[in-house]
């Protein structure tokens, strides 16, 4: 007996010789096969090859050179097929012709209408002999047995139930349900959200059990691990570790952000780069300028100043103080030492003039007495290349009246 049945998709068929003691199947792997998108998971059904029962009475009695399939849509026991109401089943009977032909009976409530509205008649095709059940209805619930010339039979029990799947919850507002229905063999599919992960199967069947063949998934928000902030100079915005969430990174003045200022969390639960960390904002040590010298020294941060000064008988041209700014630069560059004379003092009871505190070279200064007062030395001294006056400091003599 050979039944066929349109089977939806993830239904399971096993396969299985008719007569288990005359024949076996011939391959080793499972016998049963899935059906996905219109197609079975095998590339080719099992054969069934003749054991030695079979050949020792093979001279006795014929026996049908085909195998049985039977299609089980239940965990159910072999034999036993469970279809929903308005189901169309096929029976077909196989046999060899030359041997005879086999017969099909039915003990159902369907046979008394078997010429009416149930099931289409017995029908002789070629070599099967096919009975066929259109919109099957609970009263068809039978064995269908077939019934060889040598009398051997194989039969099925079919069963007719109106069996129906308690309804999936929508509280997820997350989750995407595609639901078939909740009938025998419905099928629901489930996606989610962007920012969320399926948590449990994509999809599952209505089975004869009554129970959907899985539990049914949720959705669970994407969600980044925590970031391992270990600098305390890093300035974290709007920390937020779900799906597409942006994490906003700063410094504070005197450092430099090192690393990628934004970061964003992937569908794949991952941060688009390391957090990246604050780094001292450093100016290069200044080169003391030629003739001079720097007097501080060491690590130079945002904020710092330090100071120029220039060996004797040099004057700084430039500004003798300089800042290490944000941008880790000098707001001066070093000055330069040129030479020059210091202020060559004043004589007891005069001046000189100009007075300053630095005299570039070639400058002259004229030394002045005060009234009653004349000078003792050069009236005029002249600041030299090397930094020094021509000649010593004159002094004020009194002047001395002789009467």
């Amino acid at each position: 007996l050979r039944i066929v049945v349109a089977l939806p998709h993830g239904s399971y068929c096993e396969m299985r010789c008719a007569e288990a003691s005359l024949f076996k199947r011939t391959r080793k792997d499972s016998p049963l096969i899935r059906c996905g998108n219109g197609q079975w998971n095998a590339t080719s059904t099992p054969s069934c090859q003749p054991t030695q029962a079979y050949k020792e009475e093979l001279s006795l009695m014929p026996h049908p050179q085909s195998h049985t399939t039977s299609c089980l849509e239940t965990p159910e026991s072999l034999g036993q097929v469970v279809i929903s109401p308005n189901s169309i089943i096929h029976f077909d009977c196989l046999w060899q012709r030359q041997d005879g032909n086999p017969s099909l009976d039915v003990d159902s409530y369907a046979q008394t209408k078997a010429q009416s509205v149930g099931p289409s008649p017995l029908r002789q095709r070629g070599w099967k002999y096919r009975l066929s059940i259109y919109y099957a209805k609970e009263s068809d619930d039978g064995i269908f047995t077939c019934t060889t010339p040598k009398g051997h039979s194989n039969e099925v029990h079919v069963r007719v139930r109106n069996i129906q799947c308690p309804a999936i919850d929508s509280l997820d507002r997350n989750r995407v349900m595609a639901v078939e229905g909740n009938k025998m063999h419905s099928q629901a599919r489930f996606a989610c959200m962007e920012g969320f992960n399926l948590i449990g199967p994509e999809e599952i069947t209505c089975t004869a059990s009554g129970s959907w063949s899985e539990t049914p998934p949720y959705c669970e928000v994407i969600q980044c691990p925590p970031l391992n902030l270990e600098d305390n100079h890093l300035r974290v915005e709007a920390h937020n570790r779900s799906y597409g969430s942006r994490v906003m990174f700063s410094c504070p003045t005197g450092y430099r952000l090192v690393g990628s200022p934004v970061i964003i969390c992937l569908k794949n639960q991952t941060w688009s780069d390391s957090p990246p960390f604050c780094e001292a904002i450093e100016c290069e040590p200044p080169l003391a300028p030629n003739n001079g010298r720097v007097l501080d020294t060491g690590r130079y941060l945002t904020g710092d100043f330090l100071q120029f000064t220039c060996n004797a008988g040099f004057v700084i041209v430039g500004e003798s103080i300089t800042v290490c700014n944000d941008q880790g630069e000098w707001t001066f560059p070093p000055p330069i030492c040129k030479p020059a004379c210091e202020f060559p003092g004043e004589p007891a009871h005069g001046h000189v003039v100009p007075t300053k505190f630095h005299y570039d070279i070639g400058e002259m200064v004229t030394v002045e007495c005060l009234h009653g007062f004349r000078v003792l030395g050069a009236p005029r001294l002249r600041c030299t290349s090397t930094g020094h006056w021509s000649s010593p400091l004159a002094h004020c003599r009194p002047i001395i009246y002789q009467s």
